[in-house]
């Protein structure tokens, strides 16, 4: 039995191919694209949530420090050779709208507080400095001349030794870093006379071409003065 034979019996012609070829690089091409910009929106999500996770944790750092603060000083009350008027002022740390002076009490070695005077309860106390340089917050620490004292004064990480180690850095990318003030009846005031102080850092990085910034603000009572 014959069949019969097919009235087209043609192969597909070579713009056909060319055709579909381009079709499925068009369509390659825009979902390589979508990927990629998924895989991008993602990556920028990230960055976000990185930079308000750090903020956030540096700024709690400080309100920490503040918690079991006395108050903040005007000035350092201990001689810093490496302050910002040293060496002819080593007590030019001055409490700002950027930067802290906190007076803490001084511990020994077995976390018990230091007293200058125990009758009246008075503590020694050391200072804690936050400041901004070069896009980070830096924490010093100026320690009391106080026997058994186990607070030792810091320093820039060029200058530091074994007997002055290197300031703690609490936040990297910080683009401003602002300091409030706060009575009892939420009213401005200088920083010696603050019942609170409040906090606010933006950080910033620079990826895909493109500033990406967050905003963190809290704020901290001194429970201890």
């Amino acid at each position: 039995m014959k069949f019969p034979r097919s009235l087209d019996q043609r192969g597909v012609t070579i713009v056909e191919l060319a055709v579909a070829l381009v079709l499925t690089t068009i369509m390659v091409g825009i979902i390589i694209g979508f990927a990629v910009d998924k895989q991008q929106q993602s990556s920028q999500q990230t960055i976000k949530n990185d930079l308000l996770t750090n903020a956030e944790t540096g700024l709690n750092t400080v309100a920490n420090d503040i918690r079991l603060s006395a108050r903040a000083d005007d000035n350092n009350r201990w001689q810093d050779a490496n302050a910002p008027g040293a060496p002819s002022n080593q007590l030019s740390w001055q409490s700002n709208g950027n930067t802290l002076v906190l007076a803490t009490a001084a511990q020994d070695s077995n976390h018990n507080i230091l007293f200058d005077d125990v009758h009246d309860y008075v503590t020694t106390k050391n200072n804690y400095v936050y400041f901004v340089s070069n896009h980070t917050l830096y924490k010093r620490t100026l320690a009391a001349s106080k026997a058994g004292n186990a607070a030792k004064t810091t320093c820039p990480a060029s200058l530091a030794t074994s007997t002055c180690p290197a300031d703690k850095e609490i936040l990297d990318n910080v683009n401003s870093f602002a300091i409030q003030y706060y009575d009892g009846d939420n009213q401005t005031v200088t920083p010696s006379n603050a019942r609170s102080v409040q906090l606010t850092v933006q950080l910033l990085v620079h990826k895909y071409n493109q500033d990406f910034t967050t905003d963190y603000t809290t704020r901290m009572v001194f429970r201890n003065g």
